[in-house]
């Protein structure tokens, strides 16, 4: 078994990986100001609960360099040996085809990676996260690029915090989209303004292409927009820690 550690802006999960099926995974928040010892102490508090497993790696995938370092330096007083960073260590092996390959955050690989080995090609990736990415890969499996819009969570903080008079609130699904009071008009306008992004931008982007993607959803409010599209997906919860296991899988191919 080897543990997953995907670290992003927001939330930090930690996989158990015995095989591409069998996950389960932890959550915390990504909190910068944690020490390297208060990680220590979080992942010696969730290995407990699994019993001390057996671990053969501790697997990373990051877009948060001064987290990833204190995250690393927990794992290796854990396991007395270095965690294996995706990126640096090991490379995510599929062609890139960005104009600076470098600016493609690792997340957006790594999850690319694991449609191409789960799902097939041309496909459409969407992660909702801190921010919403759409990432393409095209019919030769290359990583060609996407689009990125702000998260659902910046968007309500961002309406809230620059408004006098409009309410907080909790994103969920809508039966109707003209809203009879602020708040619903608030949250049909999230809802039905993120699923319409999403039909739309796949339309526009099968359209530039010429011919149709299969488009795979994933990410924190994934499910939840999922349940109001109206075009052909798949909802993969676990799919960022299944390309974790992918590529640490062809890494040790050789």
């Amino acid at each position: 078994m080897i543990i997953g550690i995907d670290i992003g802006n927001t939330t930090t999960e930690i996989g158990f990986l015995r095989s591409q099926s069998l996950i389960k995974s932890y959550k915390l928040k990504t909190d910068r100001e944690k020490t390297q010892d208060d990680w220590f102490l979080d992942f010696y508090q969730i290995l407990g609960i699994e019993g001390f497993p057996e671990i053969k790696d501790f697997v990373i995938s990051s877009v948060v360099p001064t987290v990833e370092d204190r995250i690393g330096k927990a794992v290796e007083k854990i396991s007395e040996k270095k965690a294996v960073f995706i990126g640096k260590d090991i490379r995510v092996p599929i062609t890139n085809r960005y104009k600076n390959p470098e600016e493609v955050g690792i997340d957006r690989l790594v999850n690319s990676f694991a449609v191409v080995e789960k799902y097939g090609y041309p496909s459409i990736v969407i992660d909702f996260g801190t921010a919403v990415t759409f990432d393409v890969i095209n019919e030769k499996a290359e990583y060609v690029g996407g689009t990125i819009f702000p998260g659902i969570d910046a968007s309500i903080e961002a309406l809230f915090s620059k408004t006098a008079k409009l309410p907080s609130v909790n994103i969920q699904t809508v039966k109707h989209i003209v809203g009879k009071t602020t708040s619903d008009s608030i949250k049909s306008g999230i809802f039905n303004g993120y699923v319409s992004m999403v039909e739309g931008i796949v339309e526009k982007i099968n359209k530039e292409a010429g011919y149709k993607h299969r488009v795979i959803i994933t990410g924190g409010n994934g499910k939840l927009i999922s349940e109001g599209l109206r075009i052909d997906f798949e909802y993969d919860e676990f799919l960022s820690m299944e390309g974790i296991y992918f590529v640490y899988t062809e890494y040790k191919k050789g």
